[in-house]
């Protein structure tokens, strides 16, 4: 009985101390935002790469402007440009490695471009 009794109490210690790696490793996607036109000027809104709205003026020379990071799988990615003259377009883009996940374009007078989607 006594062994029994040593058998029981000491299984569930055993089966505690034998826990398995549960871990999942993720590997982050490389991310390439880009925005071109032929406007002078452009006001960019963008998630980053923790999912923070972000805000940059944009102005010739400065055009295409480019920003790269990697994230997880399943983030919700969003880019608009505005152009903010009367003449000019404005088109962007979102790049997975080298292939385009969204991309949109206007050519309208103060027009704005937007593209948003997730990850997979």
């Amino acid at each position: 009985m006594k062994k029994l009794f040593l058998l029981i109490l000491i299984i569930p210690f055993i089966m505690i101390s034998c826990e398995k790696n549960t871990s999942i490793v993720i590997f982050k996607k490389k991310i390439k935002y880009r925005v071109s036109g032929t406007t002078t000027e452009i006001l960019v809104t963008y998630t980053d790469e923790r999912g923070d709205t972000k805000m940059a003026g944009v102005s010739t020379g400065a055009i295409p402007w480019e920003l790269e990071f990697s994230v997880r799988p399943d983030t919700y990615l969003y880019l608009q440009a505005k152009n903010t003259k009367s003449s000019g377009d404005v088109k962007v883009e979102v790049f997975l490695r080298d292939n385009i996940l969204f991309s949109d374009y206007n050519d309208m007078p103060f027009g704005t471009a937007t593209t948003s989607g997730f990850v997979n």
